[in-house]
């Protein structure tokens, strides 16, 4: 039995998804088990996913599906994973040589219950993701954590999987709240391991302004207790942060902290820096 199974859904991609193959073929840590899902192209994609199973028949497997989005294609493939661990990959990212040994260490080694690491953009941008780390709160503000990230099977099926009211996006997001629900801890590993490609007919660059209020709204209407009086209170007490920087009102954020004494997130000054800067 392998000990990770990488999980790679695949619609249209016929330009990446070889990329993405062969960066998890060159792992320096060979206990793994590769599953593509191809979730109904219309294009190549299957033909490049059969040429690759048949000359790594050992090392991977592939599923066809009718076209029903990545949520169902992921949780699909993780449904007939082997693996103790899972690793989901999307067809157009990669990872680095040493990704999936390095967050393998950390796991066994019990530090933590999901295990990323850090990033760097490619192609079309460039330069290094998000840094913020993962903590309750920070997680409840936005997504820290993309979904390449190693995590237990058990917790998979424990949690129901990805959940499919998301079909328009951030379920990543929605389903590590459960984690943080239920007090697990993440840890990050901290190297640029995971390679992100942004394309402009993604799902997460489609989300409208609007599209993105109803989606936290459902996400907050599953997780109440996270989103409890203590969030709305750190949540406003931001808000207000941010509007005396806009205002150009000097060291207000000290007072305010001060006055409140409530806990920040990390990097949270630096980010009213950055917003008064751009004021």
């Amino acid at each position: 039995m392998p000990k990770i199974s990488v999980i790679i859904p695949c619609y249209n991609q016929e330009k990446y998804i070889s990329e993405a193959i062969s960066s998890v073929l060159a792992q320096t840590f060979d206990d793994i088990e590769i599953i593509i899902i191809n979730d109904g192209s219309s294009d190549s994609s299957l033909n490049i996913i059969k040429d690759y199973t048949s000359k790594y028949p050992d090392k991977i497997r592939y599923i066809d599906q009718k076209n029903q989005g990545v949520i169902s294609a992921r949780n699909n493939a993780i449904t007939q994973a082997k693996g103790e661990y899972i690793f989901p990959l999307d067809g157009d990212d990669k990872i680095a040589p040493d990704c999936l040994e390095k967050l393998h260490n950390a796991m066994i080694n019990n530090k933590g219950d999901v295990i990323y690491c850090g990033g760097e953009y490619f192609d079309n941008k460039t330069g290094r993701l998000d840094d913020i780390a993962a903590t309750k709160f920070n997680m409840c503000l936005s997504n820290r954590v993309c979904v390449s990230a190693l995590y237990r099977k058990k917790d998979w099926e424990q949690y129901g999987g990805y959940d499919e009211i998301m079909k328009n996006g951030l379920e990543d997001w929605e389903f590590w709240l459960n984690f943080i629900e239920d007090n697990k801890h993440f840890y990050k590993v901290n190297e640029p391991l995971f390679f992100y490609r942004i394309l402009t007919s993604s799902r997460n660059q489609s989300i409208s302004k609007s599209g993105g209020k109803k989606l936290i709204k459902i996400m907050r209407n599953k997780h109440k207790k996270l989103f409890d009086w203590k969030f709305k209170i750190k949540l406003a007490f931001i808000k207000l942060c941010r509007f005396f920087y806009q205002k150009k009102i000097t060291k207000s954020d000290k007072l305010c902290i001060k006055i409140c004494k409530i806990p920040l997130p990390v990097n949270f000054i630096q980010s009213l820096n950055r917003g008064k800067n751009n004021a």
